[in-house]
């Protein structure tokens, strides 16, 4: 959320914290149950000023949403140049989702839970933004088969255990006795990893198969 000079902006700053409140306002009471005039009233706005910034609740909750997996696509695309071994750019990835979620329950509450609740346009941009991070997912899945052809694990069911794993660690993980995200991105690593590879191949830092 940057003006047209790529500085942040009086107005992207504002806007910023009233999507950050309207995430935590989602996560806690629910979008249905949260209306327009408590999301004002937690961003500390008026009606008519949070209106300048947003013409709905629906595009409240499609900000959220896409803001959190477009800079996911945007953030792997720029950490990934220069990888070429599939393992180390979905180390990559995992890694990246879980560092911004970890930090940010809420979000991740909102984005897995409130995903069907968007319509029309808003519905359909969403859904395409999903798709692109996915395929990234897929993608590197498919590398990994191709590599292995002795791999028998599906690559499009691996990327959805994948997703559906690290989506809702939020209703397990608890921060102050929890891995840090960069030690749960190995275990998940090693965890897919050593069941998608065959057995002659050992991910770095993993034990060998017995």
């Amino acid at each position: 959320m940057t003006g047209s000079t790529g500085k942040i902006t009086k107005y992207d700053k504002k806007l910023a914290k009233i999507l950050a409140t309207a995430t935590q306002v989602f996560a806690d009471e629910g979008y249905d149950r949260a209306s327009i005039r408590m999301l004002a009233e937690r961003a500390r706005i008026s009606v008519a000023g949070l209106y300048y910034y947003v013409s709905s609740k629906e595009e409240l909750l499609f900000l959220i949403q896409f803001h959190a997996f477009d800079e996911l696509v945007q953030q792997f695309q720029a950490g990934s140049q220069g990888l070429t071994d599939p393992v180390d750019q979905l180390r990559l990835l995992i890694r990246n989702h879980l560092e911004r979620f970890l930090v940010n329950m809420a979000e991740l509450i909102v984005c897995s839970r409130e995903i069907d609740r968007l319509v029309g346009d808003y519905r359909h941009k969403i859904e395409d933004k999903h798709r692109e991070y996915f395929g990234l997912a897929l993608g590197l899945f498919r590398e990994l088969a191709d590599q292995h052809e002795e791999s028998r694990v599906d690559p499009r069911t691996a990327a959805l255990a994948m997703f559906g794993s690290m989506n809702w660690v939020h209703t397990w993980y608890r921060p102050e006795t929890g891995p840090s995200a960069e030690q749960m991105a190995e275990d998940l690593v090693r965890l897919y990893l050593q069941g998608v590879l065959p057995s002659t191949r050992t991910v770095p830092g993993a034990s060998v198969p017995t």
